[in-house]
């Protein structure tokens, strides 16, 4: 079994390497594969608010599935949910242990991975500092020579939870300067049936559609994880209906996602997905965590903003205005501005939808 260095200096390697996360998550998937027997895989990055997907890298027979999987992750209750490694602090769990060896009590295998040939699943949640910014999961076949997978797997994958989390967190912080350019009035929104079948798209949606999929490298027949993870919430009836899901597309910007339910006039339900360009408010909470802005740092940007002069911050905030100069300084230096007026147009103003 390879030790947490060996990992470390590999991941540190394909990091410098790889020109998207992508390749990244390829990359150690593959070496994964040389030290771990599993017949499939799926590898995901997270918002690390709502744990949405903003983009996985997935085997072809874990593909087709991928939907159900994700339908009965915000459904039913089971074992491992990424949710649940995640706020329980458990981080990594093998189904056939949580099972205890009885794998009939997981809707999941029951229903979605014996059918199609899988005997057992690693899942681990990729957290750095407290932060969850991806999931790797595994899976091994009935047709295995191993159909279980074994003790010392589970310690080589759950070597990867740090390494892996902190090289996906450079991936999510990523400062995509480029925005989407807009069209006055113009909105991308595609309905859809309950079996996730497109039944409309306008020529916006088609389009960002389009970039999503070729993000994920996808086919034109297959769905964009980002969608499938906003729709599968909605079914479950847990998705808020003002939450966004942000996913920056390299050398491209930020595209918003949104979805909500629409009635036909035969009361049938519909499933309508919103897809544009990032706003500048969703931009401004996305970017204030990527500069790793403080609590009290971000208070103040919101206050310069709105145009409030230095002695009204520090009033509003209880604080003196030499406390709040410092913290000016700090957010100056942490997003290379030199005025309010640069910081102003990098984090808000230059989003503003025309």
């Amino acid at each position: 079994m390879k030790d947490i260095q060996f990992w470390r200096r590999k991941s540190k390697q394909y990091l410098q390497e790889s020109t998207s996360s992508i390749a990244y998550r390829q990359s150690m998937i593959e070496l994964l594969q040389k030290h771990v027997n599993f017949d499939a895989y799926c590898c995901t990055l997270t918002d690390c608010h709502t744990l949405f997907s903003v983009g996985a890298i997935t085997e072809h027979s874990v593909e087709a599935i991928h939907h159900k999987i994700m339908l009965l992750e915000y459904e039913s209750a089971d074992v491992n949910k990424y949710e649940h490694l995640v706020q329980s602090g458990q981080l990594i769990g093998r189904l056939s242990d949580a099972a205890n060896q009885h794998l009939s009590q997981s809707l999941r295998f029951i229903e979605v991975l014996q059918p199609h040939g899988f005997s057992d699943e690693i899942r681990a949640a990729l957290m750095f500092r407290g932060q969850c910014y991806g999931f790797i999961t595994l899976f091994k076949k009935a047709s295995n020579v191993q159909p279980l997978f074994q003790d010392v797997e589970l310690a080589q994958v759950t070597m990867l939870i740090p390494v892996m989390g902190e090289a996906l967190k450079q991936y999510h912080h990523l400062i995509i300067e480029e925005r989407f350019p807009t069209e006055e009035g113009e909105k991308g929104i595609i309905i859809f049936d309950k079996e996730l079948t497109i039944m409309s798209i306008n020529a916006k949606a088609s389009n960002m559609l389009s970039m999503l999929r070729e993000n994920e490298r996808l086919s034109q027949s297959q769905l964009p994880k980002p969608i499938q993870a906003m729709c599968a919430k909605l079914l479950a009836d847990k998705l808020n209906s003002y939450t966004s899901l942000l996913v920056p597309i390299k050398d491209t910007g930020y595209m918003a996602i949104r979805a909500s339910f629409l009635m036909t006039a035969s009361n049938e339900q519909q499933l309508a997905i919103f897809i544009n360009e990032a706003s500048s408010k969703e931009m401004l909470a996305f970017l204030m965590m990527a500069y790793n802005l403080t609590s009290r740092e971000k208070e103040v940007v919101f206050e310069i903003i709105k145009g409030i002069p230095t002695k009204e911050i520090a009033q509003h905030l209880a604080i003196s205005n030499y406390t709040v100069q410092d913290h000016l300084k700090a957010i100056f230096q942490k997003v290379d501005v030199t005025n309010r007026y640069e910081l102003v147009w990098k984090l808000f103003s230059r989003f503003q939808l025309d």
